[in-house]
């Protein structure tokens, strides 16, 4: 996602921007999950640098973990039930979650969130700042937002904005590494984005 686009999606809410996704690039090209549930490798569009986002994510969290989605209705694995997105785009896609979800708890757990800063921030802020992975997909989902890091830092000051008035929401949260406690990249190599992002 690049910033012309952020500004033509900026007002959607959740459920319409996972409709122009699917416009975008396609429904699922098959489940995410075999009836065995077990995750279907052939969904997977990593080679074209997108990712599988759940739609039914503003429902329940880890759809992609196969005990967390037992306990859900398969049609949520469907192929009609799933949008590819870029890094960008599926961080997005969870920000959109928390602003579409009435926030009943003052937790960091919540729908949405956990997607934020346990799984896509920590990578992302590795990436921004330097580190290059070794694995082939995801460096092809890297090299689609590689030249967007204005629109990660937009993102995340719009998430900061939604979450300023709770007590469960530091924005120490934020400054975090995917890599470092796999001794491949550290925060300190993160130093000057953490600085960018406290600033916003």
């Amino acid at each position: 996602m690049n910033i012309n686009e952020y500004n033509k999606v900026k007002d959607f809410s959740y459920r319409n921007y996972c409709s122009y996704l699917q416009i975008k690039y396609g429904e699922g090209l098959s489940d995410y999950m075999t009836k065995s549930w077990n995750k279907n490798s052939k969904c997977r569009r990593t080679k074209e640098g997108l990712l599988v986002h759940h739609i039914y994510e503003d429902h329940a969290i880890k759809l992609s973990d196969k005990e967390c989605a037992m306990k859900y209705p398969f049609e949520w694995q469907k192929a009609e039930n799933l949008a590819y997105c870029d890094y960008l785009e599926h961080l997005y896609l969870h920000i959109l979650i928390c602003e579409d979800s009435p926030l009943e708890f003052d937790r960091l757990d919540y729908l949405g969130i956990g997607g934020i800063v346990d799984y896509i921030v920590p990578e992302l802020n590795d990436f921004y700042s330097g580190w290059q992975t070794a694995q082939e997909w995801r460096r092809n989902c890297h090299n689609l937002i590689r030249n967007d890091k204005n629109v990660y830092l937009l993102l995340l000051k719009r998430f900061k904005n939604i979450f300023r008035k709770y007590s469960c929401f530091n924005s120490e949260c934020l400054l975090t590494s995917l890599n470092e406690e796999f001794g491949y990249w550290s925060k300190r190599q993160n130093a000057a984005l953490f600085e960018e992002i406290l600033n916003l």
